[in-house]
């Protein structure tokens, strides 16, 4: 009686413990989810007011909301840049534009390439199938600095520099990267059974991965390439580097947060342009979050 008394003492011991870091856990979580969204609030909220209130009171509410910011910061984010020869005008809808087409071209392209080479990797065996996933995981881990200089001769050299076509397609096709671990671990999750029932049917190689191994990737893929776009929609390094004739909403923002002093800009009105580049890829998260997660843990899974 005794020993049982002192064992179920030992696990009642154990149970409070255990409860206690669940919601030790749990505080700080919540506490890091608050540092998180708090900042993405005061952003919100600072962007109604006027520039008076703004330095007098810069956390608190608005005294006064003032909506035309916004109105204010659509007119007034434009760009000006020297294309050959001549200057190009881009206003909010014309870099939009630009902004759709290079970050979901780049997101598009640059998950294809990744798949298609984490297929024949994870699937076949042959020589040197090693040697690429070493590479992969040395060219992930190992930085690369100082190499600006050289890509932008390269870039040169080859016609890449200020072609916005060129640049959408021909970076693109580095297979290698963090798709590339996802998409091998995805791979690696889907039996082989398909495989092997289409090959008895009289199916070759590439029937068997057009339309059977995939289709079942599509919703991994899709995810990959709505995380690639949210990254492309919000850097503007690239351009400014690559192509300094072509302005993305994240170029146009980067601009107009510079030029603000010499334009008399305030900050809520710079605050304001934040949001509403921020608005189209925060609703895509939003929209399509559960996917995304999802699909990031499926990508994780071997075999």
């Amino acid at each position: 009686m005794e020993e049982s008394r002192n064992v179920n003492q030992k696990f009642s011991v154990a149970d409070v413990i255990a409860k206690i870091l669940v919601i030790l856990v749990f505080i700080i979580l919540f506490v890091y989810c608050i540092s998180l969204l708090l900042p993405v609030f005061w952003m919100i909220w600072s962007s109604f007011k006027d520039v008076t209130d703004f330095y007098l009171n810069p956390f608190g509410l608005p005294d006064q909301w003032f909506a035309t910011n916004y109105l204010e910061a659509f007119n007034l984010l434009n760009l000006k840049l020297l294309k050959s020869g001549q200057y190009v005008y881009y206003n909010i809808w014309s870099m939009t534009g630009i902004s759709l087409l290079y970050a979901g071209g780049k997101a598009i392209l640059g998950m294809l390439w990744p798949m298609l080479v984490a297929y024949v990797v994870s699937t076949y065996d042959f020589k040197g199938k090693h040697v690429l996933y070493t590479i992969n995981i040395i060219v992930m881990t190992i930085p690369i600095v100082g190499t600006l200089p050289a890509s932008l001769r390269v870039y040169q050299a080859l016609g890449i520099y200020n072609n916005l076509f060129m640049n959408i397609v021909f970076p693109t096709g580095i297979p290698f990267g963090f798709a590339f671990i996802l998409f091998y671990g995805a791979f690696k999750s889907i039996s082989k059974s398909y495989s092997e029932a289409a090959f008895i049917d009289g199916a070759g190689h590439w029937t068997v991965m057009v339309q059977i191994v995939l289709p079942m990737m599509i919703p991994t893929y899709v995810a990959q390439v709505l995380l690639s776009f949210i990254a492309h929609w919000n850097d503007y390094m690239p351009l400014i580097t690559y192509l300094p004739s072509y302005a993305n909403l994240a170029f146009g923002m980067y601009m107009f947060q510079a030029e603000a002093a010499r334009t008399g800009v305030g900050m809520p009105h710079i605050l304001a342009g934040f949001v509403i580049v921020a608005i189209p890829t925060a609703v895509l998260w939003i929209v399509s979050q559960g996917l995304i997660t999802s699909k990031i843990m499926v990508g994780g899974l071997k075999e």
